[in-house]
């Protein structure tokens, strides 16, 4: 089943790998120019614009990936065949769900580790502007660090759990682009939300992202509410472990969505 998945994906997971080796190389070209240059933001900024489009792979994920796995096979009618050999549809959908989700994730935190050390090569206190902090840029912390590997997993079972409850191609990436990127912006508004902001007392530096500024009766300020910036991995693995519990769900919504119908 494991050599039979990966021939009936592998132009798939070929055209992915060949992205994450092409963005690991201008990754490094950009980033060793950058060290040794006077003006390293800019060229910060020059591949910013167009790295930031890539935060859209998890959708691309879910819909080459994901979407066409159940629902072509019940398209093309060849679930009938595949599921009255000796082989259960639960090992079926399970081997493949498996699989390619174990690949997606690792796809996932390889980009989001080559984001990563991009990332650390533009320091702020090089006179860069908080442009490129991970945790301040909602497009960099879902690029960067253990997110990725969460978003790419997501993308890829929503479209699998799409195409098994509706069985067809067409309406199940429309589904899944349209849940993703809604999810996504949902996301980033509500992330702050993870934990409780840290106070910290009107005068002293706050190190991290202000969340919120705390009056007093007659409206002068006293406070901050400060999100501090080594909370970075905490808010990481919060947003994993979400995205993570949400992927089993669906793919749980798969499996019985596979079982009732034939």
């Amino acid at each position: 089943m494991l050599w039979l998945t990966y021939r009936q994906h592998r132009m798939q997971l070929v055209i992915t790998a060949g992205l994450l080796v092409v963005v690991g190389i201008v990754l490094l070209v950009n980033g060793n120019a950058a060290a040794d240059s006077p003006t390293p933001a800019k060229l910060f900024a020059d591949l910013y614009q167009y790295l930031s489009w890539l935060q859209v792979v998890p959708v691309a994920i879910g819909v080459f990936w994901g979407a066409p796995l159940v629902a072509a096979e019940f398209e093309r009618g060849t679930t009938k065949l595949a599921w009255t050999q000796s082989i259960s549809r639960f090992h079926w959908l399970g081997v493949k769900l498996g699989f390619l989700a174990v690949l997606a994730t690792l796809g996932g935190l390889a980009f989001g580790t080559m984001m990563q050390r991009w990332v650390a090569v533009f320091p702020t206190d090089r006179g860069d502007t908080a442009f490129t902090s991970r945790f301040d840029n909602p497009v960099l912390f879902a690029m960067t660090g253990v997110a990725p590997g969460a978003w790419w997993l997501f993308g890829f079972v929503l479209g699998t759990a799409a195409g098994a409850l509706i069985r067809k191609t067409l309406p199940a990436i429309a589904v899944t682009i349209a849940v993703s990127v809604g999810l996504m912006i949902g996301v980033s508004n509500v992330r702050d939300l993870y934990a409780e902001p840290r106070l910290v007392a009107l005068g002293a530096e706050p190190v991290g992202r202000v969340v919120e500024m705390v009056r007093d009766a007659a409206g002068e300020i006293t406070a901050l509410k400060v999100l501090p910036a080594d909370w970075y991995w905490r808010f990481q693995w919060t947003e994993a472990a979400i995205l993570a519990g949400v992927s089993l769900l669906l793919a749980v919504a798969a499996t019985f969505a596979i079982r009732r119908r034939s």
